[in-house]
């Protein structure tokens, strides 16, 4: 994952966003914050995050009320070398309605997904190495906007197809399937006597 570039709050058309007490920091040194290992978390309105808005089942009203919560955490460890390697662990939570790819209707979906950047200077190559890691290498040269930070991890963490457990309801496929296993199939030569009129030859 590469520094997101700053993006401007925008509101969607008949929404108001206030800004809040627990707002992200639109500029943040990670690895000043790391290294310091401070914390921080809050809640972000869903109307905020206009890329993710649009991947919703939602109007306008319902986004203004929906809100996701948010915990960034600071960490030092030791690499091999003895040398310092500051992390940062970002934690993103909320239900979101999503198009249910069965029935075509909202389906709240739960995210609760935590990712661990491991602070570098300059972006890596995507080596084997790389990809098998646990954690993803973040360039942190500059400040960083951490609501964007925040939308793009709640993007990676919605699901590819978002489906009911059970659709509310029944759709023609659910129907047929009700029909008991050890129920014989009618056969065609019966359909076509029970449509035979009376005294037909």
């Amino acid at each position: 994952m590469s520094a997101p570039r700053r993006r401007a709050a925008v509101t969607l058309p008949g929404m108001q966003t206030p800004p809040s007490e627990d707002a992200a920091p639109r500029r943040l040194n990670l690895k000043e914050f790391a290294q310091r290992r401070r914390s921080l978390q809050g809640s972000v309105a869903v109307a905020e995050l206009p890329r993710l808005a649009a991947a919703l089942h939602a109007d306008a009203q319902q986004l203004g009320r929906l809100r996701v919560h948010w915990s960034l955490r600071g960490t030092l460890r030791s690499d091999p070398a003895g040398a310092e390697q500051a992390l940062v662990s970002l934690r993103v939570k909320g239900e979101l309605p999503m198009t249910c790819q069965r029935c075509l209707q909202p389906s709240e979906q739960a995210i609760d997904d935590e990712v661990t950047l491991r602070l570098v200077d300059e972006e890596p190559e995507l080596g084997t190495e790389e990809l098998e890691s646990p954690e993803e290498s973040f360039c942190a040269r500059h400040p960083v906007d951490v609501l964007e930070l925040i939308e793009d991890q709640l993007i990676l963490a919605l699901p590819l197809v978002p489906m009911h457990a059970r659709c509310p309801q029944p759709l023609p496929a659910d129907e047929a399937s009700r029909r008991p296993a050890d129920a014989p199939a009618q056969s065609p030569f019966a359909v076509l006597a029970g449509l035979r009129k009376p005294g037909a030859h």
